[in-house]
Formats: structure tokens, C-alpha cells, sequence
């Protein structure tokens, strides 16, 4: 019997599923309900979102700084990644980086710094940082600089900025199995200051950490009161001197289901293929992530590690039906790599 056609007719007409309908659709075994599953989200992505991809450049403004223990990350000095270490760019650089990745089709610019939360010179310089990239580029400006203020949110959105990331990374119950340092309360409230400030929210997560498919549903509906405008789908890529070196990669097909059950939970959303995405997913894989749920990129790389150029995404792109943008001349294909210099 066909049960995955009523709830996603349910989404398409303003409904809602819930959690323990989302349980099963995560849950799905058999190859008719598997395919099933991926075309529902497909519709439902179509009828809510228009066919131009969300897709975001990455600067990594501050490398290798953190003090936190977050398992999964290279930029904490708590672990001995050899992952490049150096404070916040000075503005040119940073300038020149998003000058470059807007002549590349990028239509949104993220700039990220390691840490738990900006020291107070690094604030006032991001907001000069943002200042002039409001004057001098058609950016949409967007940040990710760990945990701030309302207050501190607010004087962002004066700036310029548009929209701030802050992952949650998985569902309350297993974040303590990942970070120490600092509660899933503490990311919370974080939100919170941001959407009190007048800032749009990009928050989503990461998959293969050795969570549960209940953990991943979970997070989905952690987020659902918040209204995410973007939710970025990372998939761990294990990196050494990490507790996580040795985790096992998550199944694909795992990857792809759960793309699409969040589909169904976030229709709305620019829910968008991010860090891990090459190393877990195979280039058709990837293709079937964005006809199944997923309708945005993060482009040219990553904040420690590289990822594909971007020519390969906009023509994949492009194979699964999505509008490129018009600037595609891409003068070279550094942004395929980590690199301080270029968007990363």
C-alpha cells in the first residue's frame, strides 16, 4: 500500500508530519519505497521553492583558534590536526576573496571564524569587514562566528548582515556525546539572540557521527520552531587528531533518506548539501541528494578541507534541473580547495 503519497500530499497542502511519521519515512528498507521517498521530496521541494539553488561561499577568517571540544572538529587546539592556524584576515584579503567569489556566480558569502565567540576587537573588525563588503558587492552577507548576543546580532544586522549559521549538529540527547565545553542550551539561546537581533537563521547539523536515525529526526524537529531559512546538511568527514578519526562513514542511502525526511519536516527551506558531501556521496549520489530533497550547495570548498570545483557543481546542477547563475566563467578553480586566500 502506498503510505508515502498521503503525508507528502498532506505537506503539499500545508500540513504538517509528525514525528513518529517521520520515524518511518527514515525508516524505509525496500527500493519501490525508497524511490518513493525521494520523489515526494522532490515534489514537495518544487512546490514550495523556486528552481534557483541556494548556494553559499565560505571564507575561513580565523583558522584553528577554538577552544571548545567539539569531536568533530579540526579547529579545535584541543586536537593535533595540523590544520592551518591563524587569527582573523585583515579586510583586504577578506574583500578580495568575496569580490572573487561573486564573479564566480556566488550569490551569498559566509564569513566563519574559529572560537567560541568573537573577542571584542575581532567584532568591531567584522563589522568594518561587513561594511564594506555591503558598499562595495551585490553579496548577500552571512556569518558564522560562534556564540553572540542579541545586542551583538543586532549591531550585525546594521552592518549588512543578512543571515548568521549556528548548528545545532545533532539532537539534544547525543550532543553530549560530541562536546563537553559548552550545553545544547547554550546553542539555543545563541538562536534565540539571533532571531531577536532581526537575523535570517541557518542552522542544521551533521550526519555519521554515530547517531541514531531517531537522533537525526530529532534534530529536524529541534529546529522546526525556529524556522531555519537554510539548514546545512554536513556529513562527518573524519579528521585526523579528531575523536572522530576513526567513526565509520554513514551508509548512503542513509544520507539520502534523511535529506528527504527533512524535506518533508522543513519544506520551506534552502535545506543544502555541505561539508562531507564528496568524501561520503559519490557525483551521482550527490545528484540524487539534490533531485531528493536538497536544493542548495555550499560552493569552493570548505573551511579546512577542499571539495568539488565549481564548474562540477554547476553542471551537476544543471543535470538535475536547477538554474545556474548567469556569471559562470569561474577564472580559475581555486575554490575547490582550502585555501585562506580564496573563498574556503
Amino acid at each position: 500500500m502506498d503510505w508515502i503519497t498521503p503525508l507528502k500530499n498532506k505537506v503539499l497542502e500545508g500540513g504538517e508530519v509528525d514525528f513518529e511519521e517521520a520515524l518511518r519515512l527514515i525508516g524505509v528498507e525496500t527500493k519501490e519505497e525508497f524511490n518513493s521517498l525521494l520523489d515526494a521530496a522532490r515534489e514537495i521541494t518544487h512546490f514550495f521553492n523556486s528552481t534557483e539553488p541556494g548556494l553559499c561561499t565560505l571564507i575561513n577568517a580565523k583558522s584553528y583558534l577554538c577552544g571548545e571540544d567539539c569531536g568533530f572538529c579540526a579547529q579545535s587546539v584541543r586536537f593535533d590536526t595540523q590544520a592551518d592556524r591563524y587569527g582573523l584576515m585583515n579586510p583586504e584579503t577578506v574583500v578580495e576573496a568575496a569580490k572573487r567569489a561573486e564573479k564566480n556566480g556566488a550569490k551569498n558569502f559566509c564569513i566563519v571564524t574559529s572560537g567560541a565567540a568573537p573577542l571584542d576587537d575581532e567584532f568591531e573588525k567584522i563589522l568594518f569587514i561587513l561594511k564594506r563588503l555591503a558598499e562595495e558587492t551585490r553579496l548577500n552577507l552571512d556569518a558564522s562566528l560562534g556564540f553572540i548576543t542579541e545586542e551583538q546580532a543586532r549591531r550585525l544586522k546594521e552592518m549588512g548582515l543578512r543571515r548568521f549559521n549556528h548548528n545545532l549538529q545533532s539532537s539534544r540527547e547525543f550532543y553530549p556525546k560530541i562536546v563537553s565545553t559548552h550545553t545544547y542550551e547554550t546553542r539555543l539561546e545563541t538562536i534565540r539572540a539571533l532571531l531577536q537581533g532581526g537575523l535570517e537563521l541557518c542552522s542544521g547539523g551533521i550526519l555519521g557521527m554515530g547517531e541514531s536515525r531517531e537522533d537525526r529526526v530529532k534534530l529536524a524537529f529541534e529546529l522546526k520552531p525556529y524556522l531555519p531559512h537554510c539548514i546545512p546538511m554536513n556529513v562527518l568527514n573524519p579528521r585526523p587528531g579528531t575523536p572522530l578519526e576513526d567513526q565509520p562513514k554513514p551508509e548512503p542511502r542513509e544520507i539520502l533518506k534523511t535529506i528527504a525526511v527533512y524535506r518533508f519536516i522543513h519544506p520551506r527551506a534552502n535545506i543544502k548539501l555541505a561539508g562531507g558531501r564528496e568524501v561520503n556521496l559519490t557525483p551521482e549520489e550527490q545528484e540524487q541528494a539534490l533531485r531528493g530533497g536538497a536544493n542548495g550547495l555550499i560552493i569552493g570548498g570548505y573551511l579546512t578541507t577542499s571539495g568539488n570545483s565549481i564548474q562540477d557543481d554547476f553542471k551537476m546542477l544543471e543535470s538535475t534541473g536547477f538554474k545556474v547563475p548567469p556569471s559562470r566563467h569561474c577564472e580559475s578553480t581555486e575554490g575547490g580547495r582550502s585555501n585562506p586566500g580564496v573563498p574556503s
